[in-house]
């Protein structure tokens, strides 16, 4: 299957819908599923590198990033993952508390941080996935 912003967003709200069912999950740490998809954030091995990273990220987004981009990139905590020209997962944490009325702001804003980090970095097969506050996944596997 090949992946594209429409398959993406189509596997993201697969993973919101789900996270309302998973959301009282006792595991420690994140898998994939069967296609790849991560629907809790993984366990931040290196939580000074993640904030750095995501500092890295807001700067560049205030500088490069068009005004949506700017605004949604304010929520980003953390970026877990590596990545280079070649390959990469990141997951991005955030503070943006999805809820069940507010889908269209809050799915807004995690897709305009998956495009910023997609114009931020390159690489020829990397992945880029946007949680809320609760470690739920909100887009999954854009790739940049």
């Amino acid at each position: 299957m090949k992946r594209t912003p429409h398959t993406a967003a189509v596997l993201a709200l697969g993973a919101v819908l789900m996270a309302g069912i998973s959301a009282c999950s006792t595991e420690s740490s994140a898998e994939a599923d069967k296609i790849g998809v991560v629907e809790k954030l993984p366990t931040d091995p290196d939580q000074a590198k993640s904030k750095e990273n995501a500092q890295e990220f807001r700067s560049w987004v205030n500088v490069h990033g068009t005004a949506q981009e700017k605004d949604a990139v304010g929520r980003v905590q953390r970026i877990i993952g590596e990545w280079n020209e070649k390959t990469g997962n990141a997951y991005i944490s955030t503070d943006i508390n999805g809820g069940k009325t507010q889908v269209e702001g809050p799915q807004a804003a995690a897709t305009a941080i998956a495009k910023a980090f997609g114009d931020w970095k390159d690489s020829e097969q990397g992945y880029a996935s946007v949680y809320d506050v609760f470690g739920n996944a909100m887009i999954t596997n854009y790739k940049f």
